[in-house]
Protein backbone atom coordinates (compact mmCIF):
# COMPACT_ATOMS: atom_id res chain seq x y z
CA UNK A 1 0.00 0.00 0.00
CA UNK A 2 2.82 2.45 0.95
CA UNK A 3 4.68 1.70 -2.30
CA UNK A 4 1.52 2.38 -4.32
CA UNK A 5 1.07 5.74 -2.60
CA UNK A 6 4.71 6.66 -3.23
CA UNK A 7 4.34 5.83 -6.92
CA UNK A 8 1.16 7.92 -7.20
CA UNK A 9 2.88 10.93 -5.59
CA UNK A 10 5.94 10.51 -7.83
CA UNK A 11 3.74 10.65 -10.94
CA UNK A 12 2.19 13.99 -9.95
CA UNK A 13 4.92 15.74 -7.99
CA UNK A 14 8.68 16.13 -8.25
CA UNK A 15 10.88 17.04 -5.26
CA UNK A 16 12.52 20.46 -5.61
CA UNK A 17 13.36 21.55 -2.04
CA UNK A 18 14.36 19.92 1.24
CA UNK A 19 14.44 21.58 4.67
CA UNK A 20 16.55 20.53 7.65
CA UNK A 21 15.56 21.92 11.05
CA UNK A 22 18.15 22.39 13.81
CA UNK A 23 17.13 23.04 17.42
CA UNK A 24 19.44 24.60 20.00
CA UNK A 25 19.59 24.05 23.73
CA UNK A 26 17.53 27.19 24.39
CA UNK A 27 14.78 26.31 21.87
CA UNK A 28 16.29 28.51 19.18
CA UNK A 29 15.93 27.22 15.62
CA UNK A 30 18.00 27.27 12.45
CA UNK A 31 16.59 26.05 9.11
CA UNK A 32 18.84 24.89 6.31
CA UNK A 33 17.44 24.71 2.78
CA UNK A 34 18.57 22.33 0.04
CA UNK A 35 17.79 22.37 -3.68
CA UNK A 36 17.18 19.01 -5.31
CA UNK A 37 19.55 17.76 -8.01
CA UNK A 38 18.59 16.01 -11.24
CA UNK A 39 18.86 12.61 -9.58
CA UNK A 40 16.80 13.65 -6.56
CA UNK A 41 19.74 14.22 -4.22
CA UNK A 42 19.92 17.38 -2.05
CA UNK A 43 22.46 20.00 -3.19
CA UNK A 44 23.36 23.66 -2.58
CA UNK A 45 22.83 23.79 1.20
CA UNK A 46 22.07 27.33 2.42
CA UNK A 47 20.14 29.11 5.20
CA UNK A 48 16.43 29.37 4.41
CA UNK A 49 15.91 32.80 2.79
CA UNK A 50 13.06 35.25 3.36
CA UNK A 51 11.82 34.65 -0.20
CA UNK A 52 11.76 30.88 0.34
CA UNK A 53 9.94 31.33 3.64
CA UNK A 54 7.26 33.47 1.98
CA UNK A 55 6.84 30.98 -0.88
CA UNK A 56 6.38 28.19 1.65
CA UNK A 57 3.88 30.25 3.64
CA UNK A 58 1.89 31.04 0.48
CA UNK A 59 1.81 27.36 -0.45
CA UNK A 60 0.58 26.38 3.01
CA UNK A 61 -2.04 29.11 2.83
CA UNK A 62 -3.91 26.95 0.32
CA UNK A 63 -4.97 24.71 3.19
CA UNK A 64 -8.54 25.12 4.42
CA UNK A 65 -7.32 25.22 8.05
CA UNK A 66 -5.16 28.29 7.48
CA UNK A 67 -7.79 30.02 5.37
CA UNK A 68 -10.23 29.57 8.22
CA UNK A 69 -7.85 31.12 10.79
CA UNK A 70 -7.45 34.48 8.98
CA UNK A 71 -8.81 37.34 11.13
CA UNK A 72 -9.89 34.98 13.87
CA UNK A 73 -8.51 34.02 17.24
CA UNK A 74 -9.25 32.49 20.61
CA UNK A 75 -9.53 35.83 22.39
CA UNK A 76 -12.57 38.10 22.74
CA UNK A 77 -13.10 40.63 19.96
CA UNK A 78 -11.58 44.04 20.79
CA UNK A 79 -14.08 46.57 22.14
CA UNK A 80 -13.22 48.99 19.32
CA UNK A 81 -14.11 46.53 16.52
CA UNK A 82 -17.03 47.79 14.40
CA UNK A 83 -17.33 45.23 11.61
CA UNK A 84 -15.56 42.06 10.54
CA UNK A 85 -15.50 40.07 7.31
CA UNK A 86 -13.27 37.05 8.03
CA UNK A 87 -13.24 35.44 4.58
CA UNK A 88 -9.85 34.70 2.99
CA UNK A 89 -9.60 38.24 1.58
CA UNK A 90 -11.78 39.77 4.26
CA UNK A 91 -11.39 43.04 6.12
CA UNK A 92 -11.90 44.66 9.49
CA UNK A 93 -13.35 48.04 10.46
CA UNK A 94 -12.41 49.58 13.82
CA UNK A 95 -12.01 52.90 15.59
CA UNK A 96 -9.41 54.40 17.94
CA UNK A 97 -9.58 57.22 20.48
CA UNK A 98 -7.57 60.42 20.34
CA UNK A 99 -4.10 59.66 21.62
CA UNK A 100 -0.45 60.68 21.63
CA UNK A 101 1.81 58.81 19.17
CA UNK A 102 5.31 59.10 17.70
CA UNK A 103 5.24 60.53 14.17
CA UNK A 104 7.96 60.68 11.52
CA UNK A 105 8.25 63.26 8.74
CA UNK A 106 10.34 63.67 5.61
CA UNK A 107 13.15 66.15 6.29
CA UNK A 108 12.17 68.64 3.58
CA UNK A 109 8.79 69.26 5.25
CA UNK A 110 10.62 71.03 8.06
CA UNK A 111 8.67 69.20 10.77
CA UNK A 112 10.63 67.54 13.55
CA UNK A 113 9.88 63.90 14.34
CA UNK A 114 8.26 63.51 17.71
CA UNK A 115 5.21 62.83 19.86
CA UNK A 116 1.93 64.45 18.84
CA UNK A 117 -1.75 64.20 19.66
CA UNK A 118 -3.89 62.70 16.86
CA UNK A 119 -7.70 62.78 16.58
CA UNK A 120 -10.08 59.83 17.00
CA UNK A 121 -9.85 57.66 13.88
CA UNK A 122 -11.75 55.11 11.84
CA UNK A 123 -9.74 52.33 10.19
CA UNK A 124 -10.64 49.88 7.39
CA UNK A 125 -8.03 47.35 6.28
CA UNK A 126 -7.72 44.10 4.38
CA UNK A 127 -4.57 42.05 3.83
CA UNK A 128 -3.18 44.44 1.19
CA UNK A 129 -4.52 47.94 1.84
CA UNK A 130 -5.45 50.47 4.50
CA UNK A 131 -8.01 53.31 4.56
CA UNK A 132 -8.34 55.81 7.41
CA UNK A 133 -10.64 58.69 8.38
CA UNK A 134 -10.89 61.06 11.33
CA UNK A 135 -13.75 61.34 13.83
CA UNK A 136 -14.77 64.27 16.00
CA UNK A 137 -15.94 62.21 18.97
CA UNK A 138 -14.52 59.48 21.17
CA UNK A 139 -17.92 57.77 21.15
CA UNK A 140 -18.38 54.48 19.32
CA UNK A 141 -19.36 55.37 15.71
CA UNK A 142 -22.66 54.33 14.19
CA UNK A 143 -23.68 54.05 10.53
CA UNK A 144 -24.72 57.72 10.60
CA UNK A 145 -21.61 59.12 12.29
CA UNK A 146 -19.95 61.75 10.05
CA UNK A 147 -16.48 60.86 8.77
CA UNK A 148 -13.73 63.40 8.17
CA UNK A 149 -10.59 63.36 6.06
CA UNK A 150 -7.72 61.99 8.14
CA UNK A 151 -5.48 65.07 8.59
CA UNK A 152 -2.23 63.34 7.67
CA UNK A 153 0.16 63.30 4.76
CA UNK A 154 0.19 60.32 2.33
CA UNK A 155 -3.61 59.92 2.24
CA UNK A 156 -5.83 60.13 -0.84
CA UNK A 157 -9.30 61.72 -0.97
CA UNK A 158 -10.82 58.21 -0.78
CA UNK A 159 -9.09 57.58 2.55
CA UNK A 160 -6.60 55.18 0.95
CA UNK A 161 -3.16 55.33 2.54
CA UNK A 162 -0.03 55.44 0.40
CA UNK A 163 2.38 53.28 2.41
CA UNK A 164 5.39 54.12 0.20
CA UNK A 165 8.28 51.76 0.85
CA UNK A 166 6.92 50.49 4.18
CA UNK A 167 7.58 46.75 4.33
CA UNK A 168 4.20 45.48 5.49
CA UNK A 169 3.55 41.78 5.98
CA UNK A 170 0.26 40.41 7.26
CA UNK A 171 1.01 36.79 8.24
CA UNK A 172 -1.03 33.90 6.94
CA UNK A 173 -3.52 32.89 9.61
CA UNK A 174 -3.22 36.36 11.19
CA UNK A 175 -5.52 36.76 14.19
CA UNK A 176 -7.85 39.75 14.42
CA UNK A 177 -5.98 41.40 17.29
CA UNK A 178 -2.62 40.96 15.56
CA UNK A 179 -4.09 42.30 12.31
CA UNK A 180 -5.31 45.52 13.94
CA UNK A 181 -2.08 46.01 15.88
CA UNK A 182 0.10 45.53 12.80
CA UNK A 183 -1.83 48.00 10.62
CA UNK A 184 -1.74 50.72 13.27
CA UNK A 185 1.98 50.11 13.72
CA UNK A 186 2.65 50.29 9.97
CA UNK A 187 0.69 53.53 9.64
CA UNK A 188 2.28 55.46 12.48
CA UNK A 189 5.78 54.07 11.86
CA UNK A 190 5.76 55.21 8.21
CA UNK A 191 7.40 58.48 7.14
CA UNK A 192 4.84 61.16 6.28
CA UNK A 193 6.11 62.88 3.18
CA UNK A 194 3.54 64.62 0.95
CA UNK A 195 -0.03 65.94 0.92
CA UNK A 196 -2.11 64.03 -1.64
CA UNK A 197 -5.24 66.22 -1.40
CA UNK A 198 -5.78 69.98 -1.06
CA UNK A 199 -7.61 71.32 1.97
CA UNK A 200 -7.39 68.30 4.21
CA UNK A 201 -7.74 70.71 7.18
CA UNK A 202 -9.55 74.05 7.49
CA UNK A 203 -7.86 77.43 7.74
CA UNK A 204 -4.21 76.38 7.60
CA UNK A 205 -1.64 74.29 5.77
CA UNK A 206 -1.16 70.71 6.88
CA UNK A 207 2.52 71.46 7.60
CA UNK A 208 1.44 74.19 10.03
CA UNK A 209 -0.93 71.76 11.77
CA UNK A 210 1.72 69.15 12.46
CA UNK A 211 4.47 71.61 13.39
CA UNK A 212 2.14 72.89 16.11
CA UNK A 213 1.07 69.41 17.22
CA UNK A 214 4.66 68.22 17.63
CA UNK A 215 5.87 71.41 19.31
CA UNK A 216 2.92 71.94 21.68
CA UNK A 217 1.58 68.37 22.09
CA UNK A 218 -1.93 69.71 22.71
CA UNK A 219 -5.17 67.82 21.94
CA UNK A 220 -5.88 67.75 18.21
CA UNK A 221 -8.23 70.64 17.23
CA UNK A 222 -11.10 68.65 15.67
CA UNK A 223 -12.78 71.88 14.53
CA UNK A 224 -10.31 72.06 11.62
CA UNK A 225 -11.31 68.63 10.26
CA UNK A 226 -12.91 68.54 6.79
CA UNK A 227 -15.97 66.35 6.25
CA UNK A 228 -15.59 63.39 3.89
CA UNK A 229 -18.15 62.29 1.29
CA UNK A 230 -17.62 58.70 2.44
CA UNK A 231 -20.08 57.29 4.97
CA UNK A 232 -19.56 54.46 7.42
CA UNK A 233 -22.54 52.63 5.93
CA UNK A 234 -20.75 52.52 2.55
CA UNK A 235 -17.73 50.84 4.14
CA UNK A 236 -19.61 47.71 5.19
CA UNK A 237 -21.33 46.94 1.91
Amino acid sequence: MMNDLTEMIAECFKPFKALLFYKGKRDEYYIESYDMGATGNPINAHPLSLEESQALADALDNSEELKASYLKGNQLFPRNLLYLNSEKNGYALWHTDAKKVSLFFKADLGIADGLAEVPPMLWRADRQSLHVWALKSQERPSENTPLYHAPFFNIYDSGSVCMGNVHKQIPNGCSLLEFITLWEKYFFASTFSHALIEGSVKGEALITTWKRQVEQQTPFPTEILVKSKTTLKQLIR
